[in-house]
């Protein structure tokens, strides 16, 4: 028996309890675990989680409210113990941290046991969160887009206004942002249509100056967060700062493990360095990090060291070889930044890759596609939000279904764009899901969208990706090797890094029409037509 100990719900711990569904959803935010629990075991979480942070929590209170047994409580809250969910005192700055130094130490030891290909794959939405969410439904995700602002000006940057050298002028404030005041209504309007995750991203998050506001504010809700940045505004204080805020997830740039390489691609000399310190602090105080690269021609000799200090600093890298072309258009990083099939075929042997192509993959990597599915999950249970109030399924796909300066979500959710989306399948799409290769393609409608001003009609961006997919996985299951008998290592080496001046390229819209594809369906509007509105 252990009723003479006292239990308290530490200040690293947030989630959600539904009453109705009998489901509840409760982080560990410093070990970056999150848990789903249903019926009886929700309950008990869901009155931990109506008490405030570090203030005690009672057996007998939950057991009165929940109607559960004192006995069964206490064995349920010994397992909740052991998973950092509940602690036996109020957490003191010194207990935190030495919580946090024993949690590094575990993961000191984790990463050094190599994993399989499958575990090393980065997921951004763990199962538990997909298990609440299916069983819950609702709004349960957002992304901020805070500001497409930045303090690195990155080559290959999809973002409205971003330029590919120093003499282009760049575009990105040209917008009216969100407030503070914004943030917090919509915020407080997310809540009740049941909010469980925010991400932050930008640009850099960190040029919008509410951003800290905002992450005050999402704690005080109790809403687990995410951060997308470079960390070039973080500096030693405000890391500890930003630790003690406890997010889910930090996601860190970083394009090369050369540290010039990766200045050449921000744009920013001595970015790289910042960007490191900043992995290094956070690595110290157990703050869940991902390290994300684009794979690109620029870093494709040194891409894969940042798999190294990943490791190197307890982080999850994240590799993304899909090069997208700018959102308003520009197609310079198609042209000039994307890696040619006889590279590409290298790259997709890497088994940090998640388009990862080899006999360890069922089928080589080839999933078959359900037709009588949306393809996408996007504008169901999460949305994207654009810096001046946009709502859209996400942030590579820029289809409007209406802007929250304007609008609540719910009015917003009437938008004949939005059911269209929601009711859309696969079949519906033009070839997709129909070719041999559409098994290999990691279809994104947004770039679709980007492309065509609908998601229905392939991209060519989607189908080279999956044409070379498909191609290497016959090649490899006749026998062939792209690596032969050479390390990945040496054979990215060899590869040419070098690239042309890179210069905006809108080769299919003109200065008049730039930008008004990203503000709804644009020379597609009849698919609405589609739609049997209640």
């Amino acid at each position: 028996m252990i009723e003479q100990q006292n239990f308290y719900r530490p200040e690293w711990t947030c989630g959600r309890y539904n009453a109705e569904k009998r489901a509840a959803i409760i982080y560990n935010l410093v070990e970056g675990m999150c848990y789903f629990l249903e019926d009886f075991s929700a309950a008990v979480v869901g009155e931990i989680l109506a008490v405030k942070r570090n203030e005690q929590v009672y057996i007998e209170t939950v057991a009165k409210n929940t109607g559960i047994a004192e006995e069964s409580i206490e064995e349920f809250f010994a397992e909740l113990l052991a998973m950092g969910l509940l602690t036996n005192e109020a957490p003191t700055a010194e207990n935190i941290a030495d919580y946090r130094r024993r949690v590094k130490e575990s993961k000191d030891g984790e990463y050094q046991v190599e994993k399989t290909t499958q575990e090393k794959l980065p997921y951004e939405v763990s199962s538990a969160e997909m298990a609440y969410t299916e069983v819950v439904g609702g709004v349960t995700s957002v992304m901020f887009e805070l500001t497409y602002r930045c303090s690195e000006q990155c080559i290959h940057c999809y973002n409205p206004g971003a330029t590919r050298n120093d003499d282009e002028k760049s575009r990105r404030a040209d917008r009216q942002e969100l407030t503070f005041d914004d943030y917090k209504r919509i915020i407080d309007e997310l809540h009740e249509l049941g909010l469980v995750k925010v991400c932050l991203t930008g640009g850099d998050p960190f040029s919008k100056r509410e951003c800290w506001q905002i992450i005050d504010y999402l704690y005080e809700k109790e809403i687990a967060f995410d951060i997308f940045t470079n960390a070039q505004a973080l500096n030693d204080e405000k890391i500890i700062k930003l630790a003690n805020r406890y997010p889910r997830l930090i996601g860190i740039s970083i394009y090369s493990g050369d540290e010039a390489e990766h200045d050449k691609i921000t744009r920013i000399k001595g970015s790289w360095q910042k960007s490191i310190n900043a992995v290094k602090q956070l690595s110290e105080l157990a703050v869940p990090t991902n390290l994300k690269c684009c794979v690109m021609r620029p870093n494709i000799r040194n891409y894969y060291k940042v798999a190294e200090l990943a490791k190197q600093y307890n982080a999850v890298p994240q590799f993304e070889i899909c090069i997208t072309d700018s959102i308003e258009g520009d197609a310079c990083a198609s042209q000039n930044l994307r890696l040619p099939p006889e590279y590409m075929e290298i790259v997709l042997r890497d088994n940090n890759v998640p388009l990862y192509v080899g006999k360890e993959a069922p089928n080589f990597g080839g999933q078959a596609k359900a037709m009588d599915k949306n393809p996408c999950g996007a504008g169901e249970n999460s949305f994207c939000i654009t810096p001046d109030g946009s709502l859209q399924p996400c942030a590579a796909f820029p289809l409007s279904f209406g802007c929250l300066k304007e609008k609540s979500m719910v009015e917003i959710f009437k938008n004949k764009n939005l059911h269209w989306w929601l009711n859309l399948k696969l079949r519906d799409y033009e070839n997709c899901g129909r070719l041999e290769y559409c098994a290999y393609c990691n279809l994104c409608p947004g770039n679709n969208f980007i492309a065509h001003g609908t998601p229905t009609k392939p991209s060519e961006n989607n189908c080279s990706i999956a044409k070379m997919r498909y191609e290497l996985a016959q090649k490899m299951m006749q026998g062939y090797e792209p690596l032969e008998n050479k390390t990945l290592a040496e054979n990215l080496s060899e590869l040419d890094n070098t690239i042309q001046p890179l210069r905006q390229v809108f080769a299919h819209c003109t200065e008049k029409t730039r930008g008004k594809r990203i503000n709804g369906v644009s020379g597609n509007t009849s698919v609405t037509a589609k739609i049997n509105l209640q």
